[in-house]
């Protein structure tokens, strides 16, 4: 082989090789730019994703921000117009391509004028989605939120998802909104609740007191006239019986103002003897007709100055042993004082019939009697010693029995008396003594509208040596004292035309300052409170007795205002 040939075989080879890489060259840059427009896609797809994504949490951000300052709001202030109307502009302002609209039940809340807010932005693409989630209360549809998308910027369980928190904050707010308000009602109709039943209180103890006041008074008054030994024992029967219709009415009286919430103690100083002296005149003789021992054993207390509701502690005593002498036939019955530290314990006893083990887990129960029979021996509305309870854990002290079948029983009251000093004026206040001008020399003025009434405390006057003057209402009462100036005016707080609340006032401003002490049934310290407000100075409630009302001219005939002449 020449080098020629050599030489072009070579060139031949060569050029093969060129075209063979040439050719590899060009499929390598053919699969090069393939793959090059794949990662242009990709990298397409990825910046589509990242917007995406950066939309999505601009979008929740945005719903954050809007949660967190509603939030706060809704906890301050109610839902109203305003602020629905703010919250929907708040959404809306998240993208141009969102609107919102929000749709509540008419007049689900009182601040709310309009039942739904409604959007001013329209898309006119084809591209739009509407999104509706409803807002349910209590497991009640009451209104809905609706968005509308356009551009298909969202994904719409995304965008459903974060609008479902707006709707969950506007439950909140609604139900929190509508507890209050029932709240509220509750709260006006208890309280409407409970002035009806103060006005009933006051009002069925005047109209029961008020006639009990005649029957008593007139009672008592009969005493003093001749009276045949029948008529006595007529006389003692009718007093016997008002006594216990008294009884009857204040146990079914205090315990309907204990239910209510309207009992509360009235404390003044009084003296232990004039309580001992009460419970020997109530007792003595009930005991003495039955044959039976009483005693009151208190000589750590004689003539001691306590500070409490002398009406509501002689009223625990009358009940204890009131009950103590009913269910006892022979034996005893007595009242044991014993002072301890600051604390006195009470200890009525008797020899009567006893209280099964059984029995006394329900005794001081209201309506709750030993027995309940029709052919029962004893009577009672067997409220007494409910009553003693309530009264004795009014006065933060305790009560409690011990008592055996056919031996007796015992109930210990323990009571946390409050002692006072002795001085002259405190003692002048327990203990009112007769002044040394005469009462007769007295003017006195009576008002009160109920004839029985009249005849019953100008009878009970007239034996004082008083001639009183008698008006029937408030307005005739500024008539007389017009004319004429009276040492004391008794007042009835219930009359018509005026009463005597707005008859006290007048006096009190045309410069009347004489006592003028009110006539009144009522017995809650509300009523009290009143009488004093206005002026009045002092308060004899009905029914009184001829004793009351004379240590209350007494006491105002011996003070500092009154000059007698």
């Amino acid at each position: 082989m020449t080098s020629s040939q050599a030489i072009e075989r070579k060139l031949k080879r060569e050029i093969a090789a060129r075209k063979e890489a040439e050719r590899l060259l060009e499929a390598k840059s053919l699969e090069l730019y393939y793959a090059n427009q794949k990662l242009e896609v990709a990298l397409i797809q990825v910046e589509k994703r990242s917007q995406a994504s950066f939309k999505k949490l601009h979008f929740q951000q945005k719903i954050e921000r809007i949660l967190i300052y509603f939030g706060k709001t809704l906890l301050r202030s109610n839902l109203d117009d305003v602020l629905l109307n703010g919250l929907v502009k708040h959404i809306e302002d998240i993208s141009s391509n969102v609107s919102c609209s929000i749709e509540l039940q008419d007049q689900l809340l009182p601040t709310l004028s309009t039942a739904s807010i409604t959007t001013s932005r329209h898309f006119e693409c084809e591209d739009v989605a509407t999104i509706t989630i409803p807002i349910q209360v209590e497991q009640n549809r009451v209104g809905k939120l609706m968005a509308t998308v356009a551009n298909n910027e969202y994904n719409n369980s995304f965008v459903r998802s974060q609008l479902s928190l707006i709707c969950e904050l506007l439950t909140g707010s609604i139900s929190r909104q509508l507890i209050n308000l029932r709240l509220v009602e509750s709260k006006e109709r208890a309280e409407a609740s409970e002035r009806s039943t103060r006005e009933f209180l006051a009002m069925i103890n005047h109209e029961l007191r008020t006639p009990l006041n005649g029957l008593l008074g007139s009672a008592e008054l009969l005493a003093d006239t001749g009276l045949t030994e029948i008529q006595k024992d007529l006389h003692r029967n009718l007093n016997h019986s008002g006594q216990l219709l008294k009884a009857i009415i204040n146990d079914l009286l205090d315990f309907s103002k204990i239910e209510a919430g309207m009992l509360e103690l009235i404390e003044t100083t009084f003296d232990w003897n004039t309580l001992e002296s009460t419970l020997r005149s109530i007792f003595e003789h009930q005991a003495a007709e039955k044959r039976l021992s009483f005693s009151i054993n208190a000589d750590s207390l004689s003539g001691r100055l306590i500070q409490g509701d002398l009406e509501r502690l002689t009223q625990i005593f009358v009940n204890l042993i009131g009950n103590a002498i009913k269910f006892t036939d022979q034996g005893r019955v007595e009242l044991n004082a014993i002072v301890r530290d600051s604390d006195v314990e009470f200890l009525v006893s008797d020899t009567g019939i006893g209280i099964s083990s059984e029995a006394q887990r329900s005794l001081f129960q209201p309506f709750i009697q030993v027995d309940r029979s029709s052919t029962r021996n004893y009577e009672g509305t067997g409220l007494g010693l409910a009553i003693c309870k309530r009264l004795v854990e009014l006065m933060d002290g305790q009560i409690a029995l011990d008592s055996r079948l056919g031996e007796g029983t015992t109930f210990r009251v323990i009571l946390p008396l409050m002692f006072i000093q002795h001085n002259a004026d405190v003692i002048q206040q327990a203990n009112p003594k007769e002044p040394a001008s005469d009462l007769s020399a007295l003017n006195v003025l009576v008002v009160d509208d109920i004839k029985m009434n009249q005849i019953v405390i100008t009878k009970m006057l007239s034996k004082l040596g008083i001639k009183a003057d008698l008006a029937v209402n408030g307005a005739q009462a500024l008539e007389w004292a017009a004319k004429r100036q009276y040492d004391i005016i008794f007042m009835d707080c219930r009359m018509p035309v005026m009463d005597g609340f707005e008859a006290t006032r007048r006096l009190r401003e045309s410069n009347y300052t004489n006592p003028i002490i009110a006539l009144t049934a009522g017995t809650t310290l509300e009523e009290r409170q009143t009488c004093y407000a206005v002026g009045m100075d002092d308060i004899l409630s009905k029914p009184y007795t001829a004793q009351e009302l004379t240590l209350t001219l007494t006491k105002w005939a011996s003070s500092e205002s009154l000059q007698v002449r």
